[in-house]
């Protein structure tokens, strides 16, 4: 499967980049240089044509780009909403039939930690970037059904390249983001799937089985957390 990665350069992005090589023809797009990887494009996700030549000739995408943290408005604007658009219209243009959209579980982020959360909740998503991530499930479900892209958004967890194993609910392993992003690339007969993207856990904060049935996704890491503190 030819698949192009972007944000390539980043935390998350370089993982699935570099675990996706082992078995598929993977392309990076970051706005900086991404040495490791052989078949590059280096722009901003605001450039349009950048993009449609990045997603040409490509199988899936795994849209992990974009600027994290809460930026003004303006610089998350180009990079999260308008780069978000950027990517999923030069799919449709290419005939791009797969789409793994980076979301995160933050867009959950006022219900009371107590309860098992699960994807047919309500986002309650709070600064811009957050907002942005409500945005680009919005646009993967809407390509989806108006263009038969098979969409799935992965809410991913908390993720940081010197933990590799999962001490919280929250985490998502090394292995376990490579997981999750090639199933959701690979699954057979997906249209739109929202899905958590973490590692298993004895604390049963997110609700992971719909992530088994949606798109095969089974995290094999997993976090032992003693029951007093499970709040």
């Amino acid at each position: 499967m030819k698949i192009l990665v972007t944000g390539a350069a980043g935390q998350v992005g370089s993982t699935v980049a570099r675990g996706l090589r082992k078995h598929h023809q993977v392309r990076g797009h970051d706005r900086v240089p991404m040495p490791e990887l052989d078949d590059t494009i280096v722009s901003d996700l605001n450039d349009f044509d950048a993009v449609l030549e990045a997603t040409r000739g490509m199988d899936g995408v795994a849209h992990i780009g974009g600027l994290p943290g809460d930026d003004e408005w303006e610089l998350i604007h180009q990079s999260n909403i308008v780069g978000t658009y950027n990517v999923f219209e030069a799919c449709r243009r290419n005939g791009v039939k797969r789409v793994a959209f980076a979301s995160r579980v933050g867009v959950l982020s006022r219900y009371p930690r107590g309860a098992t959360l699960t994807v047919d909740i309500v986002p309650t998503p709070v600064g811009f970037y957050t907002i942005s991530k409500v945005f680009g499930e919005s646009i993967a479900y809407s390509y989806a059904r108006e263009h038969d892209i098979g969409c799935v958004c992965v809410r991913i967890g908390s993720f940081n390249l010197s933990r590799d194993q999962p001490e919280h609910p929250l985490h998502l392993s090394h292995g376990d983001c490579l997981r999750v992003f090639e199933q959701a690339l690979v699954h057979p007969n997906v249209t739109f799937a929202v899905v958590f993207g973490v590692s298993d856990s004895n604390w049963p904060l997110y609700d992971l089985e719909h992530g088994r049935q949606a798109i095969g996704y089974c995290p094999q890491d997993r976090s032992l957390v003693p029951e007093d503190r499970w709040s």
